[in-house]
């Protein structure tokens, strides 16, 4: 399908499928000329698909043309969390369901040309394919991925990892919730691809990118990316939208790895939150121009990790001091103090030896839901 009457020039394919294990399919997608969005639902007795069209269909509405600016479209999914949240608690039968969600729409602000903004909660992905290089734009929020960004564990073991269905953050879960954002610019020849988990835990990168190389129509592209899900086991269903930037910025060899930063930093998105609470919902965030490559949200595990550092240092810093007064207090004193002394140094080393050992990788949220068994 090719939208030729609003900008900018699109065109796209969207597929989706149960899968061969899955007695139903929980996935929803919009596939329209200004928004796209997969949310992979989850939750029993049919609810992950309640709440995966609850996604699907107030996304739809409320940006079937376009954004005007990113609070808008935020707005969208955090309209969307209220609404499955509600209806978990208000349905005994819908207890438990939410969804994942990745979204594009276009954002069309004043005086600035058309864009994607995309929108990410959970662990579908999107990728781009630029110059026949595929990357992926948005961060999966689950443990598999907290393992591999905090080096615990490689892509390849998250393949496989026991634990890889566990997500982190979702849609529905929690009363308010966190959104990841980026603004991409309309480079033409650029390829999106907005997938559910069915697809990436089926299909490696590397077959992706042969596929969308091999299907230059993207519905032949979406349709041929879910059968090769299906190909491989089909254990999860599977949703696939292809989308084709035909008309946009040219391409420029020398710059062809657009790196695009997260538009609002943590302290803002947590304005966010406490705008949805009702303290300020007309407050202005702030907004980083698109840079050069595509890279990971910023998050403050960084600088978790490094107080945690100077902590385990200060704390070291402070036995071998003990240590030495120890040491040169038992060279001065007479023979039956030293016992007093010992114990306290020993107290200290154990607290230590404590501290150093109790690092452990924390979930976003208290409570983690499980996308399919």
């Amino acid at each position: 399908m090719t939208d030729f009457d609003n900008p900018p020039l699109l065109a796209w394919g969207a597929f989706t499928d149960a899968g061969r294990v899955r007695p139903g399919n929980e996935d929803s997608f919009v596939a329209e000329p200004m928004v796209f969005v997969v949310a992979d639902g989850m939750g029993g007795h049919q609810a992950g698909e309640v709440a995966s069209a609850i996604a699907a269909t107030t996304l739809r509405d409320r940006l079937a043309s376009g954004a005007n600016t990113v609070d808008v479209a935020v707005a969208a999914v955090v309209e969307a969390n209220a609404a499955i949240f509600q209806g978990a608690h208000s349905h005994a039968e819908q207890r438990g369901m939410g969804t994942t969600l990745t979204a594009l729409a276009v954002l069309t602000m004043e005086d600035h040309p058309p864009r994607f903004v995309l929108l990410n909660v959970g662990d579908s992905r999107t990728y781009v394919m630029r110059n026949g290089r595929l990357r992926r734009v948005s961060v999966d929020h689950s443990y598999v991925q907290e393992l591999v960004s905090t080096g615990h564990i490689t892509e390849q073991e998250a393949r496989n990892h026991p634990r890889r269905n566990i997500v982190t953050r979702a849609l529905g879960i929690e009363p308010t919730v966190r959104v990841d954002t980026w603004v991409l610019p309309l480079v033409q020849g650029d390829r999106y691809v907005l997938c559910s988990d069915g697809l990436v835990d089926e299909v490696e990168d590397r077959a992706i990118t042969d596929i969308l190389r091999e299907h230059q129509n993207p519905q032949e592209a979406a349709e041929a990316l879910v059968s090769a899900a299906n190909n491989n086991g089909g254990r999860d269903n599977t949703t696939v939208i292809v989308v084709d930037v035909l008309d946009g910025d040219k391409p420029q060899p020398d710059t062809a790895d657009l790196e695009v930063t997260p538009m609002w930093s943590e302290e803002a998105r947590e304005r966010l939150i406490d705008a949805e609470a009702g303290t300020d919902a007309t407050m202005a965030l702030p907004v980083t121009v698109v840079a050069e490559s595509l890279e990971a949200p910023r998050s403050r595990r960084g600088l978790g990790v490094l107080l945690f550092v100077i902590g385990v240092l200060a704390i070291l810093a402070i036995t071998i001091t003990l240590v030495l007064v120890v040491r040169h207090n038992a060279n001065n004193t007479p023979a039956t103090t030293p016992s007093s002394s010992t114990s306290s140094s020993t107290s200290s080393t154990s607290s230590t030896s404590t501290s150093s050992t109790s690092t452990t990788v924390v979930p976003e949220t208290s409570s983690l839901s499980t996308a399919g068994p």
